[in-house]
């Protein structure tokens, strides 16, 4: 894949701002470049990595661009006439225009330092976060954010996806039929206390107990008692957060 685009704050736009585009032809002429790698018009195929017709699972969140918006460092908001496809492989942000009908349409690759937050439309809003906020360190990452309170508990999820390629050496898989490519998601959970640094969780009791502060600890395990026929699951976690914060 050739070399980015890199927008700043004040040059968040689609293809079908002309003006700007001629105002900026470097730009212009990286974004020329972007768009020449051929797909269908759903847009994401001009981007993705691999291209396969015997591949499992996506490298992206959905299969295909999304309403949705970004919000910059700088509080600018970018909604309206655009939609935008996360990478969960690359851990990035590509912006269209809704009235871009070319195929393939062109597309942006958002600065990725830029990124405050953004969010996804599916049958609901999903709404992700750069990592930065809770972890200063981590400059590459993006956060889904599940269940959020800047002054006690946010719930985070991560996913990091992977492109494994068929190993033809495992029989077992050969002998299922499972001949095929894939791109894997680890997804991991985290704690946040007041948007510090998270604490990684899993399914498991006792670690979700100690991810607290030890003055809520009781009321979780309370929680558990109260619910224990419940599956321990994503769900689980986002209402066990949201009474932790009542």
């Amino acid at each position: 894949m050739k070399t980015p685009i890199f927008i700043g704050c004040a040059l968040f736009f689609a293809s079908a701002a002309q003006a700007q585009l001629n105002a900026a032809p470097s730009i212009q002429s990286d974004f020329k470049a972007m768009s020449t790698y051929g797909g269908k018009n759903t847009g994401y195929q001009t981007i993705a990595t691999y291209s396969s017709g015997n591949v499992k699972g996506s490298q992206f969140f959905y299969q295909g661009f999304l309403d949705g918006s970004v919000t910059t460092t700088s509080n600018q908001v970018l909604i309206g006439i655009y939609q935008f496809l996360f990478d969960k492989v690359r851990q990035e942000v590509f912006i269209t225009s809704k009235s871009d009908t070319r195929n393939p349409p062109e597309v942006l690759l958002a600065e990725k330092q830029q990124i405050k937050t953004f969010t996804l439309t599916t049958d609901r809003d999903h709404t992700f976060a750069t990592a930065r906020i809770y972890d200063p360190t981590n400059v590459n990452d993006f956060y889904e954010v599940l269940k959020k309170d800047d002054s006690g508990y946010t719930l985070l999820k991560f996913v990091k996806t992977t492109f494994v390629k068929m190993d033809y050496r495992d029989m077992e898989k050969v002998k299922r039929g499972d001949l095929y490519d894939e791109f894997v998601d680890k997804v991991t959970y985290l704690l946040s206390y007041k948007s510090g640094k998270p604490t990684e969780i899993s399914f498991k009791r006792k670690n979700i107990t100690n991810a607290f502060n030890a003055d809520k600890r009781t009321f979780v395990d309370n929680y558990f008692n109260n619910h224990f026929n419940d599956e321990v699951n994503e769900q689980f976690l986002v209402n066990l957060v949201d009474a932790a914060n009542k």
